[in-house]
């Protein structure tokens, strides 16, 4: 059924093996603080610096401002610059059993419906052809380029790329999962002699990628030791006006996959405007129009509402978008038309890795880092600057996870251009039975380890979906677009039809849960009805205007409602605000998959997740 479309989803992944403890947001963009007074042995987060390990060993911050715009760590030399995150001296402290490759029991949940990755292109071999793999994972397309220019979020090779050559994912004939989960048999990152760099793009709606893996998960396999091999899931850097129009508003930095875009900036001109905070939970503050030049410049984000557990997982807040000035004002430079602020950075992706059998990094690193805050490219002191997006999230589940000592996980923030404010850094978490991994995690503000896998993607979770019209049956893929609604609608009546029954279907969501319709047509005003849930079914007649239209249906009720057995549990859930959620509500989506939101008392609201029909 043509429904409406909401907001940016998040997948939810279950497997909290810390109930009760919620990390909160602090007010003053600090490090988080705990439900619980005592952490768990497993938690580790920042208490100041760019991040600390299990063991309170400092891990040293490396990404410079030049990593976003196409540096390549080959590039950057900076091996030798981290003390590290050693992940096999945690395991030292935490892992109580070893499970042999023998003794395996875990199962990623991958049915394999997408085949091998990375899939193979006519005329072409995926382990020899092309430095760059860029894969559109909303179309399920995969190309192999030779020249790419990173930042620019286009799937397709640059005009002088030597190497272009397309793939098929398995299974994505129609386009990717809606739900950014992508189910593999097998899935490799192979590494070439000059290195090699899997981009992911295409996330819109925003998605978390997550890569469930029958088999193994290989990144970075037959690297010679030259060269190294990444996934790159980082959040775009603010923009920058200027040229022909420095005085108009940017658009901010768009997030990796999951991860939120930064906030647009201000205009200039004769009456300059207030920047855009910055999306997501926990999104830098705008930059304001005063009478005090700092007051112009936005915030970086900080961190978000997360379970230790990522469970839900999802990608950093973007920053907050820099105000705009008018000519000649705080000593900026004489323009007419004023000088625009620079836009905040896209927060950093949130990725997971589930594997049956084993996750190997080889001279590998996941960057899932946000992106830095634009500024004016005004000479005088009106930079204007935007802030940086926070990091994203990494989870791997695995019956083992190795690694060699040069690879790295990278969650660090984005830098406001001045550098007085850096965005908070991402969480990382690691689930597995055997931790050999030498390597390092960058700039992280926070993470946590358990030494055996959990569920990767979740069963039981909430549900709601429109079933039927009039007793005809709603497509399995219905229109995802009201363009596409109005050129090919799921239903058609052919003789002129006034009250209509909607059938409603749901699971997970308490019995006598009223059901709010809504009925949105494309000329005129919207209407609504209401019916109960009973044994999860509900049927309500609405009234249907002529032409075309969406239907949408949602379902609120209170967190102590939740059914015994369902994914969500009142103790597993992340605060909002520093507030404890007190509802849940469930929307049935346009494109046939249920939406979850936690609402708080105050009536702050987190999008906690999605699954598919």
């Amino acid at each position: 059924m043509k429904t409406e479309a909401i907001a940016q989803p998040f997948p939810i992944f279950a497997g909290d093996s810390l109930p009760g403890v919620v990390q909160r947001s602090r007010p003053d963009g600090g490090p988080p603080s705990h439900a619980k007074k005592k952490r768990p042995r497993d938690w580790w987060q920042d208490s100041g610096g760019s991040s600390n390990s299990l063991t309170g060993g400092r891990i040293k911050e490396t990404r410079e401002m030049e990593t976003q715009n196409g540096t390549t760590r080959h590039e950057l030399l900076r091996r030798g610059l981290l003390s590290g995150l050693a992940l096999i001296a945690l395991a030292g402290v935490l892992v109580v059993s070893s499970v042999t490759r023998a003794e395996a029991q875990f199962n990623s949940g991958s049915s394999g419906i997408h085949g091998v990755f990375p899939p193979v292109p006519q005329g072409g071999n995926p382990t020899t052809d092309g430095h760059w793999i860029i894969w559109n994972i909303r179309t399920g397309t995969v190309r192999y380029c030779s020249a790419y220019t990173l930042g620019t979020g286009s799937d397709q090779c640059d005009s002088g790329s030597t190497v272009n050559l397309t793939a098929q994912i398995e299974g994505t004939t129609g386009g990717g999962p809606a739900t950014g989960i992508y189910q593999f048999q097998s899935f490799t990152v192979p590494a070439i002699g000059d290195g090699r760099e899997l981009v992911v793009v295409g996330h819109s709606p925003n998605t978390p990628l997550a890569i469930l893996s029958q088999g193994d998960i290989n990144i970075g396999v037959g690297a010679n030791g030259c060269c190294f091999t990444f996934i790159r899931l980082n959040g775009f850097i603010g923009k920058n006006p200027g040229g022909s129009s420095p005085g108009f508003s940017v658009a901010g930095g768009k997030g990796g996959p999951g991860g939120f875009d930064g906030g647009a900036s201000g205009n200039g001109g004769s009456t300059p405007s207030d920047g855009n905070a910055g999306f997501g939970p926990a999104g830098g503050a705008a930059g304001h129009v005063t009478a005090t030049l700092s007051d112009f410049y936005a915030g970086s984000a900080s961190a978000g509402p997360l379970n230790p557990s990522l469970t839900p997982i999802s990608g950093g807040s973007g920053g907050g978008g820099g105000a705009g000035v008018s000519a000649g004002s705080l000593g900026c430079e004489s323009n007419t038309v004023g000088f625009g602020g620079g836009s905040g950075g896209g927060g950093g992706g949130a990725l997971l890795l589930a594997a049956s059998g084993r996750v190997t990094f080889n001279i590998a690193d996941i960057v899932a880092t946000g992106g830095n805050g634009g500024q004016n490219a005004n000479s005088g002191p009106c930079r204007l600057y935007g802030g940086g997006g926070a990091g994203g999230s990494v989870r791997i589940v695995a019956q083992e996870f190795t690694g060699t000592n040069n690879s790295i996980i990278h969650v660090g923030g984005g830098l406001r251009p001045d550098g007085a404010a850096r965005a908070s850094g991402g969480f990382v978490r690691i689930e597995t039975a055997s931790n050999t991994f030498a390597g390092s995690i960058d700039s992280a503000a926070g993470g946590s380890f358990i030494s055996f896998p959990t569920a990767p993607v979740p069963v039981n979770q909430p549900l709601l979906q429109i079933t039927s019209l009039n007793n005809i049956t709603v497509p399995v893929s219905p229109a995802t677009t009201l363009t596409a609604a109005l050129t090919s609608p799921d239903i058609t009546f052919t003789q002129a039809v006034s009250q209509v029954t909607v059938g409603i279907s749901a699971s997970n969501v308490p019995d006598g849960t009223s059901i709010n319709i809504k009925v949105v047509p494309a000329a005129g005003s919207f209407t609504t009805s209401s019916a109960t849930l009973n044994s999860g079914t509900a049927q309500a007649t609405v009234t249907l205007p002529p032409g075309a239209g969406i239907i949408t249906a949602t379902a609120t009720f209170n967190v102590g409602s939740l059914p015994p057995g369902a994914a969500l549990s009142p103790n597993s859930l992340p605060l909002i605000d520093g507030e404890r959620p007190q509802q849940v509500e469930v929307a049935a989506m346009a494109d046939g998959t249920s939406r979850t939101y936690l609402l708080s008392r105050s009536g702050a609201r987190f999008e906690l997740g999605r699954i598919a029909r």
